[in-house]
């Protein structure tokens, strides 16, 4: 009877403990001290550890732990660190030549729940101003180097009647939340303006689960004094996720797009380095207007289809795999022939490896015209090429292939080797017979999250 009665008032201890914040260790002391003087076996002892921990952390998990302010459990930090071995094999204005530096990433970002429908975040990042690029270079006898907020945004996540969907709405400077491929966006941009979302409820299209979206963004370019041409940009979007093979856990998204930039082919109200556009790479057709030189020649009204599909498994086997594809015409009046660009896909493993031992091997081939697209935002370790035949990261003209392998050694730690092979499509050879050669990149990278 007496041990039933000390049993019991344990038990107690572990419910009101939370209460009065006791700690975790205080605890264990006292079912040691139990276990000592013959109270309580040393399996006895397991099992009340064991009930108290699983308690904890479904009350951790409903957010009703009370050892901390109730504020805390309405903010989530995340952030990831990142260190680079590149080495590059380049062409310039000389001989091709070998660039060897080491480079590091680091980001850290916060977000907090401010009701039931808001939320809001900033992420603060290394690198410089560029927005393709978070990199620091190692560099000038270990100086400490700046970081930057390339994300602060507010969320509103409505509450829409039932079966009717759900939708967000994106204030600031957000992660790029459109269907995409690095044709178009490199993974570093974060777009700022206003961007609307829409999900439906999942109805049957034949006998398979289909889900429809829709993105609509307002995205600011750049701000002119005492202009009313702004660059801008307009993103319309839609598409549609189908369930095709629950046995594999497949899932289809095909996507159509429509992409206009305002007020940017000969805006001689444009001032920025060169004339052209901001963190233009060069690649893109220019000439001479109203007598400032290096405007774009030609508008950027893009439509862009995606198809991309996602399995878990293949027949009985646990093999991850998937293939996409996207295709981007630009389709301005007047534009000229060099407006095509595509890349096609495939990869086998886990999409995004976290645990250990999960691997992914995969592989692209990419074409984008000279015109196809604006320079400022495709992959900036992709090459395009001048009309020299001069390399430039991010650029435009420039087909290739790019390729790697990622393995997670520990859990959220990520080892990862990926290689581009890049060459020009056209070169004008009246200026230079000298740059047709590939520019290639090799990238080795240790990736840890937290």
């Amino acid at each position: 009877m007496g041990k039933r009665f000390i049993l019991l008032a344990v038990l107690l201890v572990f419910a009101v403990a939370p209460l009065k914040g006791a700690d975790a260790g205080e605890i264990d002391v006292l079912v040691n001290k139990l276990v000592e003087k013959g109270v309580l076996t040393p399996y006895e002892a397991q099992i009340l550890l064991a009930d108290a921990k699983e308690e904890a952390a479904k009350e951790l998990a409903a957010g009703k732990a009370v050892t901390a302010p109730s504020w805390t459990q309405k903010i989530k930090m995340k952030g990831d660190v990142r260190f680079r071995t590149q080495t590059g094999w380049y062409k310039g204005l000389g001989p091709a030549h070998e660039r060897i530096r080491n480079r590091v990433r680091a980001r850290i970002g916060v977000e907090g729940e401010v009701n039931d429908q808001v939320k809001a975040g900033v992420r603060l990042v290394t690198g410089g101003n560029d927005p393709r690029s978070t990199n620091q270079t190692l560099e000038h006898t270990f100086e400490s180097f700046d970081c930057r907020l390339d994300m602060y945004y507010i969320n509103w996540h409505p509450e829409l009647p039932k079966n009717m969907g759900s939708g967000d709405l994106w204030l600031g400077k957000f992660k790029n939340r459109l269907n995409k491929s690095e044709v178009l966006w490199d993974g570093d941009i974060n777009p700022d303006g206003i961007l609307a979302q829409y999900d439906s409820s999942t109805f049957e299209l034949g006998e398979v689960p289909t889900e429809l979206y829709g993105n609509f963004g307002f995205f600011w370019l750049e701000e002119i004094t005492r202009s009313q041409h702004d660059p801008v940009m307009y993103v319309m979007q839609g598409g549609l996720r189908m369930d095709i093979n629950s046995d594999w856990d497949a899932k289809l998204d095909l996507s159509a797009a429509y992409y206009d930039l305002a007020h940017m082919k000969s805006n001689p109200n444009y001032r920025s380095t060169g004339n052209s556009p901001d963190f233009s790479a060069g690649t893109n057709t220019t000439w001479t207007i109203d007598g400032v030189a290096n405007q774009w020649r030609y508008d950027y009204n893009l439509v862009d289809v995606m198809i991309r599909y996602d399995a878990k498994k293949f027949f009985d086997f646990e093999m991850g795999h998937g293939i996409w594809s996207d295709m981007i015409w630009n389709v301005a009046s007047g534009v000229s022939s060099d407006d095509f660009g595509f890349e096609v896909g495939a990869y086998l493993g886990k999409k995004k490896p976290k645990k250990p031992g999960q691997w992914k091997i995969w592989g692209l081939y990419r074409y984008i015209e000279r015109d196809a697209v604006p320079d400022t935002l495709p992959d900036s370790d992709f090459f395009g090429f001048t009309q020299r035949g001069v390399p430039a990261g991010g650029g435009t003209n420039g087909q290739g292939f790019n390729g790697g392998i990622q393995y997670a050694l520990f859990k959220n730690t990520v080892l990862a080797l990926e290689y581009y092979y890049v060459t020009p499509i056209d070169i004008n050879s009246s200026l230079t017979n000298e740059y047709d050669q590939a520019a290639q990149l090799l990238q080795m990278d240790v990736k840890v999250k937290f």
